[in-house]
């Protein structure tokens, strides 16, 4: 998608769940310059230690995503605490439609697939979790702005990224769809025949793990 064209729908349940994840996940804080990786192609000491100093609500997606760059290994002791301090910016910017990956959507939360959220964190913080997905869900099926492409119109928003990254973060699909399902029409109407065109039309596979592609 091309994020830079794209305005936010920020519905007033999505503004609850954004506002909620922060109060939820305050407690985290950062003690020191933050885990990454250091590698030519990941993250600079330079934005590990504005990512390690600046308020959270000042840090801009073009540097998180530095922090997705990097964002090898998990482990309960270190890495998911920091994480956790980043998780509630994160959805904000998701939220703005203004994700956080040099890549896409798709991978913004990645790491919450590897932490299993869902199992192994507590109740309170996982359901924080699902329910911006619920919330971010039931916003973009009202994401209705079309594109003239050379084969004729297609939708500026392409929900199934949505649906990716749940996937790739460990969400609880089933329950998304519901909120897809649900939805009004002729907006999800509209964005299913979206869906079902794009799987159609995929020819040389994802560069990513897409579960509607097998």
């Amino acid at each position: 998608m091309f994020w830079e064209d794209i305005d936010p729908v920020m519905s007033d349940r999505l503004e609850r769940a954004v506002a909620q994840s922060y109060a939820v996940f305050a407690k985290y804080e950062l003690s020191g310059t933050i885990e990454y990786c250091d590698c030519n192609v990941c993250m600079t000491s330079q934005d590990a230690a504005k990512l390690s100093s600046l308020p959270l609500d000042e840090i801009s997606s073009t540097l998180l995503g530095e922090y997705t760059n990097s964002a090898h290994g998990y482990d309960r002791e270190t890495i998911e605490p920091q994480f956790k301090y980043f998780l509630p910016r994160y959805l904000d910017l998701i939220a703005q439609c203004d994700p956080p990956s040099p890549i896409g959507l798709e991978t913004c939360l990645s790491r919450l697939g590897h932490a299993d959220y869902r199992n192994s964190w507590p109740p309170a913080e996982a359901a924080v979790v699902d329910e911006f997905f619920d919330a971010f869900m039931e916003a973009s099926l009202n994401q209705l702005l079309l594109l003239k492409w050379p084969v004729g119109l297609r939708l500026e928003f392409d929900i199934d990224d949505v649906l990716c990254m749940i996937e790739n973060a460990g969400g609880d699909l089933e329950r998304v769809l519901e909120v897809f399902d649900s939805g009004a029409d002729p907006e999800a109407a509209v964005h299913m025949a979206s869906l079902r065109s794009n799987i159609q039309h995929v020819k040389d596979g994802p560069r990513y793990y897409n579960p509607f592609l097998e």
